[in-house]
């Protein structure tokens, strides 16, 4: 696969929001009904450190799986499923993908799909709308700004960070400083809910996976046993 330039992945990433999901290019995304939508099934457990998630499908794109850790924070979670898309509906390899929770990595699919989560979750037409005038022109953001809108797409605020630079919104001086500020402080300064940087979601698992299940053992293809354990999964689910 080659390396998507970012106006290409802006194009992406605004035909799927229009043909897959509906969504316009200023609002965000619910993660948890684009997963219904687009008939995903998406299984969130505790993974090890610097394992975002992984996601398969058949050749014929028939299934569609993901699995996301649950002991990362809401955000980045969101990012995760957003990362995943690329690789479910644009990468040309069907194997198990891992997706590692790295910025700079060299891989080009990586980096093609980190690019299109991005403009996914933060369209730039959405952050040209909710930044101030004076911010617009002096490429400075305050604290607030940032928190608002990283509130408001449901992303962490690495992703907001990385996107507004990438779109030259900020310059590499701002970026350093508000990347150094410690998040959940900043967050808590202002009085505002703090749930979209904890973890959560254990064990929840989403989409069509009991009537998979139940289709596989009717057929015989899994033991009563084996079909039990897969319920158990589901009926462990956390919202």
């Amino acid at each position: 696969m080659k390396k998507i330039n970012s106006d290409t992945a802006e194009l992406m990433a605004e035909k799927f929001r229009n043909e897959n999901l509906e969504v316009s290019l200023k609002e965000p995304i619910n993660i948890k009904a684009a997963i219904r939508k687009l008939n995903l099934v998406v299984a969130y457990r505790p993974l090890s450190d610097g394992c975002c998630g992984l996601s398969v499908k058949t050749k014929i794109n028939e299934n569609m799986f993901v699995l996301v850790n649950s002991n990362m924070t809401r955000g980045r979670q969101h990012f995760t499923v957003a990362h995943e898309l690329f690789h479910l509906f644009y990468d040309n390899e069907p194997a198990p993908h891992l997706c590692r929770d790295e910025w700079g990595s060299r891989d080009v699919s990586e980096i093609n799909a980190n690019a299109f989560a991005s403009a996914l979750l933060l369209p730039k037409a959405g952050l040209l709308n909710r930044l101030l005038p004076e911010e617009l022109a002096s490429k400075e953001i305050s604290m607030a700004s940032v928190i608002r809108i990283e509130q408001y797409y449901g992303v962490s605020r690495s992703a907001l960070l990385y996107r507004l630079k990438g779109l030259k919104l900020i310059s590499t001086a701002v970026f350093n400083t508000l990347k150094a500020v410690n998040v959940m402080d900043s967050v808590k300064q202002l009085g505002l809910d703090v749930s979209l940087y904890h973890n959560g979601n254990e064990n929840l698992v989403m989409g069509d996976f009991g009537e998979k299940a139940k289709l596989l053992y009717d057929r015989e293809k899994i033991s009563e046993g084996h079909y039990n354990e897969l319920i158990n999964l589901i009926s462990d689910g956390k919202n």
